[in-house]
């Protein structure tokens, strides 16, 4: 309704400059209410307007006039500030509402494959990780109410030079003995002792250069399927994606399709051999590149001079799997911001091998989650585990129910502290935008009452009790529609 309204009108205003304009980064709701519903900012503009952000939104809010879902449109600094017109919306709601058709999704919607997840193998699953799981599942349901054929589909990065790292940790310390649990967390900390001794700034240059390429040695030996590493690597692969499962199985998250990293290097090689012979992708200084001017300055780098493949050729070779093999006409990818540029690469490379699908391919972009005193880090040894953090979620949310005196029964003990505390978690996650960055504190996250997950299952369960007890159906007669913010 107004984000569709206000997206045609700065479509019309911007003209030829609205081409290829990402608003789903530039649009959304401003920090306070009494600014307007919608905003729209205007630093992606400038460049190309050779015009400061301000200017651009006082032009652009000069050329909008307000009509249908626009109630206002005002600049204010480098934003556009739109507010919708609340009584036509509570009208169409209450229309739909009355017809019925708000609970029939609309048919012919589009296939859709969601990526989401995409835990790395070797390391452990942490805090940080269940935003893009929280994102990813929302959107599965989402899509699914509104009547699109979704396919939730994980990535695994089980690939790759970070694995490598472990596995040449646990090769030059056999000392080293995996617990039988947690075995994730066992090899996140060879990973993270594996860089310590990487880090220029604890160990001398040549030291350094040695471990690299003792490191390097083990990637290249996995390539090859070198027997000297891949009898490791594959048990140790096998301890992460069983610990992987009981994750999912937690948290109420299925998966359609698994993508793992390593199927993916044979078909990125076939690519990238047969796009050189197409002269699409050419030798730099010994590697293969994708030039892509005028669109992006810096060229897609698709294999190393040493010969080995990255995130960017296995990524190309899986965008064509999807929808070859899938038959999804949409392809969203649900990865961090720190990512945006590696997908505006990918992007425009499938653009340039001539890939018409490349237009239906979407990177779903968020914010990281931080703790309270910074960025949590695998690489550092800094983040929190997740069955670190299960048990200490489910003993805050044993002790508010001993302090609330909550009737439980003791055989459905276990099931109700992982309802809330799954209910406290992706909650905590969703309820910040997804283009700001979440603090996580198990404090507030898993408190009973304001804005929480674990009062949403209480309002629920309040809800369904007093219809119980009432024993009467609600009509649309019954409900006062009250305006509200609704730019999203």
């Amino acid at each position: 309704m107004l984000r569709e309204a206000v997206i045609e009108e700065l479509s019309r205003v911007l003209g030829e400059h609205a081409a290829g304009l990402d608003f789903d980064r530039f649009l959304s709701p401003p920090p306070k209410p009494e600014m307007g519903d919608l905003a729209f900012g205007c630093f992606g503009l400038a460049k190309a307007l050779r015009k400061s952000p301000a200017q651009i939104a006082t032009d652009v809010a000069a050329g909008i006039t307000a009509g249908g879902w626009i109630a206002s449109v005002e600049a204010a600094g480098p934003y556009v500030n739109f507010r919708g017109d609340t009584a036509r919306v509570l009208e169409h709601t209450a229309r739909t509402v009355a017809a019925g058709s708000l609970l029939s999704p609309p048919a012919g919607q589009p296939r859709v494959m969601i990526e989401f997840s995409q835990p790395n193998t070797h390391k452990f699953f942490h805090v940080g990780h269940l935003r893009n799981v929280a994102v990813g599942d929302a959107l599965v349901r989402i899509l699914r109410a509104h009547g699109h054929d979704v396919v939730p589909a994980n990535y695994y990065g089980d690939f790759g030079i970070d694995v490598a790292k472990c596995l040449w940790w646990l090769q030059t310390h056999p000392e080293l003995q995996a617990p039988e649990h947690d075995r994730t967390t066992f090899l996140g900390k060879a990973y993270t002792d594996a860089n310590d001794v990487l880090d220029p700034a604890k160990v001398d240059e040549p030291t350094r250069q040695s471990n690299l390429g003792q490191v390097r040695r083990v990637l290249q030996g996995l390539e090859h399927r070198d027997p000297a590493v891949w009898p490791l690597y594959q048990r140790t692969r096998q301890w992460c994606l069983d610990e992987f499962a009981a994750t999912y199985a937690w948290l109420g998250v299925d998966f359609e399709v698994d993508f793992f990293e390593s199927e993916m290097e044979g078909p990125a090689n076939a690519i990238v051999d047969h796009y050189i012979a197409e002269g699409v992708f050419t030798v730099s200084d010994g590697a293969i590149v994708c030039d892509l001017t005028p669109d992006l300055d810096v060229p897609a780098l698709v294999r190393k001079s040493d010969g080995t493949s990255l995130y960017m050729t296995w990524d190309l070779a899986l965008a064509k799997v999807k929808f070859d093999d899938w038959g999804v006409q949409k392809s969203l990818y649900v990865v961090g911001s720190e990512q945006r540029f590696h997908f505006q690469q990918l992007f425009k490379a499938l653009e340039r091998m001539g890939y018409e699908r490349a237009k239906d391919c979407r990177h779903v972009a968020y914010e990281l989650v931080q703790l309270p005193d910074g960025k949590m880090s695998s690489r550092k040894g800094t983040a929190i585990p997740l069955h670190t953090l299960r048990t200490a979620v489910a003993d805050a949310i044993l002790a508010k129910l001993a302090e609330a005196n909550a009737r439980v029964e003791p055989d459905a003990v276990d099931d109700t502290v992982r309802k809330l505390s799954v209910a406290c978690l992706k909650y905590g996650m969703l309820s910040v935008g997804v283009n700001k960055r979440v603090i996580f504190s198990l404090d507030d996250w898993t408190k009973f009452e304001g804005d929480t997950g674990a009062y949403l299952l209480y309002m629920v369960a309040r809800m369904r009790s007093l219809l119980r007890k009432s024993g009467e159906a609600v009509s649309l007669a019954d409900v006062a529609l009250e305006p509200s913010g609704f730019g999203e």
